[in-house]
Formats: structure tokens, sequence, C-alpha cells
């Protein structure tokens, strides 16, 4: 038998960061293979990328450390901050990954070696690891001789609901980039020659709001599991999304933030930034007394950052026989701790999670198992 643990968004700047994994550690080295999205690179090297001030990776080493010591195999570099410091400070982030024993995937020096799958092999069963990204700034993407994220771009189209009412809101529809798409499945099935079990991690998605799953989503989930995945792993929305089963498979699309700090030198108050709060306060219901609506305090997401999960796929006789979660309660300094299903804040998760789930129509349904919750169809 073969234990993966995932975990979402993990952005790591504190002055004693192997205090960030300190409840979930022994859950995270216990497994046999241990991952987690990164949201930023970790490097001393670099210059300001393409994007401006978007403040949410200043050029910081001290939560490094923390990913070694917390013991992940695999990392996804896959973010929309990633290139925040540029070419150099990606690419030296990867080396010193490479370097401490992780196998980063979703980024690099070149699209095809972004596009490249991290194959572990535990218990005689080869398990492939894929990454990309959709919500990268126009740059951030990898391209030949230029590196960057792996892309899994969509478009967006907004139709009027009243066209003879201007100002009034739109229908918002979108769908994945074709030739995205295309080479996404060219590599899932390439994997699938490779290896027993093929995991793709996606940071994709719309932040914040709760329940809402963008079209181009489950078009891109149901083409990697046709071409050969096994499990689709989502992150970058900061909240937990709802759960599909689609022939069999699971989609989570997403699994919420891990360990998301604050670290100084990022951008406040800035124009764009409170237009966006704005719009999230009087659209999205957010709650209006956070101090930053969109996430600038530690952990300063809207009340459902409380909630998370250590997703747990269980392999056997080289195939995913079960795929259940850990309920994860996020606290006051911003530490995962696992919570007991049969605990008040372990029931609020699942309460939550089997919320957004059915809010969204996904199928997917829950079962109390000691201290897992059980997923299935």
């Amino acid at each position: 038998m073969v234990t993966i643990v995932a975990v979402g968004d993990v952005r790591v700047y504190r002055e004693d960061p192997d205090s960030t994994f300190v409840h979930v550690r022994n859950i995270i080295q216990g497994a046999d293979i241990a991952f987690c999205q990164s949201e930023s690179a970790y490097s001393d090297k670099g210059s300001m990328g393409s994007s401006g001030p978007r403040g949410a990776a200043p050029k910081d080493m001290r939560g490094y450390p923390a990913f070694a010591a917390a013991g992940f195999d695999v990392v996804s570099m896959a973010s929309n901050h990633i290139m925040d410091w540029g070419r150099d400070a990606l690419l030296d982030s990867l080396e010193r990954m490479r370097s401490d024993g992780m196998h980063p995937i979703g980024a690099g020096k070149d699209i095809e070696d972004a596009r490249k799958p991290a194959i572990l092999e535990r218990g005689g069963t080869r398990i492939a690891f894929l990454g990309y990204c959709s919500v990268a700034p126009v740059g951030y993407y990898a391209v030949p001789r230029r590196a960057g994220v792996a892309p899994m771009r969509g478009t967006t189209h907004y139709e009027p609901l009243e066209e003879d009412q201007p100002g009034t809101p739109c229908e918002i529809m979108s769908w994945p980039l074709q030739r995205d798409l295309d080479a996404l499945v060219e590599d899932v099935r390439l994997a699938r020659q490779k290896s027993d079990v093929v995991a793709v991690s996606l940071h994709w998605g719309v932040h914040f709001i709760r329940t809402l799953i963008a079209d181009y989503q489950p078009i891109v989930a149901r083409a990697a599991i046709d071409a050969g995945a096994d499990i689709i792993i989502g992150h970058h929305p900061h909240i937990l999304k709802g759960v599909e089963i689609y022939k069999g498979k699971v989609v989570l699309y997403s699994i919420g933030n891990f360990a998301i700090d604050k670290a100084a030198g990022m951008a406040g108050d800035i124009p764009w930034k409170r237009t966006r709060q704005r719009i999230f306060r009087e659209l999205y219901h957010v709650d209006e007394h956070e101090p930053d609506a969109v996430g600038d305090a530690i952990g300063g997401f809207q009340d459902d950052r409380k909630y998370s999960m250590i997703a747990k796929v269980t392999v056997e006789k080289k195939k995913i026989q079960k795929v259940s979660y850990i309920p994860v309660w996020i606290n006051e300094r911003n530490q995962p701790e696992p919570v007991s299903p049969s605990e008040p804040r372990g029931q609020e998760v699942m309460q939550y999670l089997e919320d957004v789930t059915r809010e969204a129509s996904l199928n997917a349904i829950y079962r109390a198992d000691g201290e897992e919750v059980l997923i299935a169809g």
C-alpha cells in the first residue's frame, strides 16, 4: 500500500518557519509521498516581475527551510506569484528544492521543462505528478527559451443579462484555451505510459468566492481524466470548494489554503486593490469587517479561511483504491491543525465542504471514517 497526502497553498514567511507545520508534520512525514502547492519562489536573486507591485511574494528566504523540514516530496511551482521576482528567482528556487531532495513541478527554464512530470516510485508503484496554472499574469507562462509556469489558460466572455440595461450585471462564461488543453492531454497520455498512477495539479478557478466553479474547470478536469489522469488536485481560490466524481475519479476543485503568511514589504494600499476589495464586499459578501477582504492580513480572508484539508490517496495494486481527507483548522497563528470528524471543529469543516459541494451541484458524498472522511460518488 502507498499513501499520498496533498495540501493546498503554502507561503511561509515567518521568523520561526519550523513552527508552521508543527501540528501536521507527523502526517506529512508519515505518508509515502507528500505534495504541496508553493505560492511563491524562495530566492535572494531576481528583480520584480512584469506584473508590477502585486505584493504577494517579497524577496525573502526565511520560510524556505520549512518545506524540506516538513517532509514534502513534490512541490507544485505553478503559481500566479512564482515569477514575481523573475526568471533568476524561479530557477534558483527550483535548484534549491532539487538539491534538498524535493521534486518541483509545473514550472521550469522553458515550456518543455515546465511540462515535465515528476515520477516517484514507492513500493513498486510509479506515480506521476503534473502541474499547471490557469491564473498567472501575462509573461509568467513558460514558452520556448523563456522560463515560467506550465500554462492551462482560459478565455472569458461577458454576456449582458439585460442588453437594454447598460451597467447591469453580466453572465460570465469561460472556456479552456484549446492549445493548452491539447498539450495537457498529451502530457497526461505520456505520463500514463510511464506510470501506474497520474495526479494532475491545477492552480486555477475563481478565488475567494464561495461555491463558484468556472465553466472551464470541469472541461479541463474531465479531459485530463479521459486522457488517463487518476485524480485532480486543485488550489488557488484560498478556500475549500466542492468535489466532483467523474468516471470514478475524484476532482478536488480547491483544497484551500494550508499555510499562508503575510511578509513585510508586500504591497498594501494601492488603488486596484481598494477597488477589488469594494467589489468583493458588495457583490460577493466577503466580511466587510476583515482588515483586508482579499487577504493582506495573515490568513486575512473571509471566515472560510479557517477551513482546510489534507487530501489522502491510498494506492493498492497500482491503482487508487480510496480518496479521503483529514479536516484541518487554521488556527490564530496561521498554523494548520488536524481536527477529528468527531469534534465540533472537524464537524464544521465537514459541513462546510458538504454545503459547497451541494451548492455547486457537484456529486461527491462524504462519510466519516475514524479520523478521516471518505470521498465517494
